[in-house]
This record gives C-alpha cells, sequence and structure tokens, in this order.
C-alpha cells in the first residue's frame, strides 16, 4: 500500500512542477517540469531536469549581417561547433558519432543541426538558428535517455521556443 501511495504522489508531483522561462534579449524558452539552473551568464543558461535526466544548454549571439549571408555564418557555425565537439572528445577521451551535420533554410535564415553520442553513453541532439540579426544555440545531452527518446524531448522542448 505505501508503495502505490508513494507512486501516486511522485505522478501528482511530477506534475505538479512550474514552469520554468529562459528570458534572454533575444528569445525565450519555456520549460515545463523540474528543470533548474546550474549556471548562466549574461549570453548562454544551463538547466538540468532530473525527472527526464537532461541537460541543456542555451546561448545567443548577437550580430549585424545581410540576410543572404545567413548560409555562409550557418555553415561556420556547423564548423566552429564540430571543432567544439572534436576538442572536448579529445580532452576527455571520448569517441564520439556524429550523424552528418545540416545547413538548411529556416524562417527567415538558415538552421545546423546534428546529434550524436559517445562512447561513454551520453546522447546529444543541436540545433542552431542563424538569422541576420542574431544566432540561438540550443544543445540537449542525457546519459540514459535514447537517441529517440531525446529527440522527441529535444522537439518538445523547441516547441517552447520564441524568437524576439
Amino acid at each position: 500500500m505505501r508503495k502505490l501511495l508513494a507512486s501516486l504522489l511522485s505522478v501528482f508531483s511530477i506534475g505538479a512542477y512550474a514552469a520554468t522561462e529562459i528570458k534572454a534579449p533575444v528569445f525565450s524558452l519555456k520549460l515545463n517540469g523540474d528543470w533548474v539552473a546550474e549556471k548562466s551568464d549574461p549570453d548562454q543558461f544551463s538547466y538540468y531536469s532530473k525527472a527526464i535526466d537532461v541537460g541543456l544548454t542555451t546561448s545567443f549571439v548577437r550580430m549585424n549581417a545581410k540576410p543572404s549571408d545567413t548560409e555562409r555564418i550557418a555553415n561556420k557555425l556547423k564548423e566552429f561547433r564540430l571543432a567544439g565537439e572534436n576538442r572536448a572528445a579529445s580532452e576527455f577521451n571520448l569517441r564520439m558519432t556524429i550523424a552528418d551535420p545540416i545547413v538548411v533554410p529556416f524562417s527567415k535564415g538558415h538552421q545546423v543541426a546534428y546529434f550524436g553520442h559517445d562512447d561513454h553513453g551520453r546522447q546529444f541532439r543541436y540545433v542552431g538558428l542563424v538569422f541576420p540579426d542574431k544566432t540561438i544555440n540550443v544543445y540537449a545531452e542525457s546519459k540514459t535517455r535514447s537517441q529517440g527518446e531525446l529527440e522527441k524531448i529535444f522537439n518538445d522542448l523547441l516547441k517552447g521556443l520564441s524568437f524576439q
């Protein structure tokens, strides 16, 4: 009986988590659940949800580019991100597999996206949105979620993203 009561209480308490919102000058992201800020600075925000065991990092960069330059900037962003993943793999002695990153048109700019995993069981997903006036980065990772589970969580998170 106690186990049943404890299970019911945990289900109700998960639903009772208040929504958290990351508010940045160029975007906002609504997070439902038990997300807790781990660190933040004016341009980068890191959150963690214990209930779903996912870490989330968002950041932005303001810029002043021509609309015709967003594809070139997105390709540079892709190079920068992959170089960063490779540096981290080397620094932490990880073997990483990253699916072919893509750069595609998106709204008023371009989108960079990739996903992958490492030999320590960590799954990760990234999307970068490049507009003439800003770049928004969203990165999620988990050591316990499958790539499919993380993809669903990531896509649900992106539904709460709005741009200013």
